[in-house]
This record gives structure tokens, sequence and C-alpha cells, in this order.
């Protein structure tokens, strides 16, 4: 029973029972070491402006989603994309803001949550005069996760940060 001290008695009687799994191993876990992620500069195809992508994880056999960090220089944004399995960001620096073709656009500030349900047509990006950064979470169907559309206009982009909520 010292063994399990630390996990409360309701959970230390469920181990105990065999109704709980512990793991004695970390092999069950593990740890994705910061040098091993990969960053690179977003493409000019879907991106404006200065935009960094660092990939945090992507999809296994654990985890039906991929992870990464995007971080916006100020005035830099997305192309017009859709997620065929929805996506969510949490905003961990600055200001993001996010369109639809709708035409509302929303300002969503560090430690927001931004959810965007499945094949809802937007773009997200940094403010005029500040930069921004969110942790992307994306799941795939079919072997998708994003589609890729035409650019933001240097006119939308502005028309959409002016009327801003």
């Amino acid at each position: 029973m010292k063994k399990y001290a630390k996990l409360g008695a309701c959970a230390a009687g469920a181990l105990l029972a065999g109704n709980v799994a512990l793991a004695e191993s970390s092999a069950l876990q593990s740890v994705i070491k910061a040098s091993q992620m990969k960053s690179f500069k977003g493409d000019s195809k879907i991106f404006s402006g200065e935009v960094k992508v660092t990939m945090l994880f992507g999809e296994n056999e654990n985890r039906n989603v991929g992870g990464g960090l995007v971080e916006f220089s100020p005035k830099a944004r997305s192309a017009w994309h859709t997620h065929p399995n929805g996506q969510t960001l949490i905003v961990v620096e600055g200001e993001i803001y996010t369109g639809t073709e709708d035409g509302i656009t929303q300002i969503a500030k560090k430690g927001d949550v931004i959810e965007c349900p499945a094949d809802v047509k937007h773009w997200h990006g940094a403010g005029e005069r500040q930069k921004g950064a969110h942790i992307a979470l994306t799941g795939s169907k079919d072997g998708k996760n994003v589609i890729w559309l035409e650019k933001l206009s240097d006119e939308e982009y502005k028309s959409a940060i002016k009327n801003a909520k």
C-alpha cells in the first residue's frame, strides 16, 4: 500500500483490486525533446508575412491529432482554409485574430481557446501591431487535416482587423 500512497485511498484500492493498471515502466510514455522538434518558415503559398511553424507532435497509434506551435509576426496570417476534422487553437502569446467567410472576425488573447468546427472556412493570424502565437491541435479525416484555399488579401485582412470584436 505504501507504493500507492500518493494516489489516494480510492485509487490505491482500485489498483489493488485490479480495476486500474499502473504503468511500472516509463516505456509506456514518451517525451518529445524540444531538440527533436522541427521548425520552419511558413510557406509563402499559404501564409502572408513572417510565420514560424514548429511541429510539436504528429498523429500516431495513441492519438488522432497533431500539434504545432505557429508564431505570427505583426500583420502575418494564414490563407483561407478548412479542416475536415476541426481544429482547436490555444493562444500562447499576444493576440490571434480569426475570421470566417461570413465576415465575422474575433480576437483571442493569451490563454484563450479558439474552436473551429469541421469544414468551416477560416483564417487566423496576428494583428497589425502585435505578434501572436498559438498551439494548433488538428485532427485528420480520411488522411487529411487541412485543405488550403486562396490567400487572404491585404484588403480583406485590413477590413477584418478593423471590424474585429
